[in-house]
């Protein structure tokens, strides 16, 4: 199935108390599973050495329940608590 993912890129730093920084962030669309672990493999194999740098990814949008309809709705996946309809916060405030 083809989604939008978002992926992370963190290098390596020392100065900061992780020991890494975020990097890059980048939305890619239109990809499965498969397709976006060839990228992470050429992006480590040609512009970001392994011993630098980290990448993960995630589906760029999940969906939720809204605690109140019932009604599924989609979100971006790093939306906080407070701002979800799927949680308790959310209502409570």
């Amino acid at each position: 199935m083809k989604q939008d993912y978002t992926m992370y890129i963190y290098k390596t730093d020392r100065r900061t108390r992780t020991s890494e920084r975020l990097y890059s962030t980048t939305v890619w669309t239109d990809r499965d599973q498969a397709g976006m672990q060839r990228e992470v493999e050429e992006l480590h194999l040609h512009h970001y050495p392994r011993s630098q740098f980290r990448m993960e990814y995630c589906p760029t949008m999940k969906t939720v329940t809204n605690l109140m309809s019932g009604a599924e709705i989609s979100i971006p996946h790093d939306t906080p608590r407070a701002c979800d309809p799927s949680s308790e916060l959310y209502w409570s405030m």
